[in-house]
């Protein structure tokens, strides 16, 4: 045996500790996730693998083909419930700005997480499908929620009446309904956050927020401060 073949052509990443079956498979989607949003392509099994810590035959026993690990990753993608969670964790107690930037910050990393998928795998529109997420079985990996805690995507509405109470407190200061604030907020958020859209210059949550409290005329109240 030579010196050369104890020589690696690259670095081996160290093996994973083993895991259960489902967690395996959610390692596996969270590390080709990883890469798609790193790269802007879709990586190939030999990557992922090695992201991941494991062999690259273990991906193929996780899941059958290459298509069904990346129909995973969509999943894991549009899934509402980490989102929903972030949603809940914003200190309703803070003032209104803060809270508005915070509840912008959530969707705009949201918006750009499913735009980056979205572009590495050619999709031209959110998928249909993923009921597994709906309520978020032990299967995805997140914690179980319930159907009226599910988060912000095509299922908005549930998630948008819990979030109007965190608006009570300060009804009494919009021209709008809370409900319609939120609306207002969602769609400059997503607008503001598309590379198309935006032309390349997404807009900060602080951006959003003020143009959707303040708007861009000066009025008196402006001009005084």
């Amino acid at each position: 045996m030579s010196e050369c073949s104890l020589t690696y052509y690259r670095p081996v990443s160290p093996r994973a500790n083993a895991l259960p079956p489902t967690e395996r498979r959610v390692a596996i989607v969270r590390s080709a996730l990883g890469l798609i949003r790193e790269r802007g392509t879709i990586p190939t099994t030999r990557e992922i693998a090695e992201a991941a810590g494991i062999a690259e035959g273990t991906i193929f026993r996780a899941f059958d083909t290459k298509e069904r690990l990346m129909d995973a990753v969509v999943g894991e993608t549009f899934c509402p419930a980490p989102v929903s969670i972030q949603l809940h964790a914003i200190d309703h107690d803070q003032p209104l700005r803060p809270k508005l930037v915070a509840f912008v910050t959530v969707l705009q990393d949201r918006f750009t997480e499913i735009f980056d998928v979205m572009s590495a795998l050619g999709l031209s529109a959110p998928p249909a499908g993923f009921e597994e997420h709906r309520g978020c079985s032990p299967e995805t990996g997140h914690v179980p929620l319930e159907e009226q805690d599910l988060g912000v995507g095509s299922t908005w509405d549930p998630e948008r009446r819990r979030l109007v109470g965190f608006l009570d407190h300060d009804a009494d200061r919009f021209t709008c309904a809370p409900e319609e604030l939120l609306r207002y907020l969602r769609l400059l958020t997503f607008s503001g956050t598309h590379p198309g859209i935006s032309e390349g210059r997404p807009l900060t949550p602080e951006a959003i927020v003020d143009l959707v409290l303040d708007g861009v005329l000066i009025t008196r109240t402006k001009k005084a401060s």
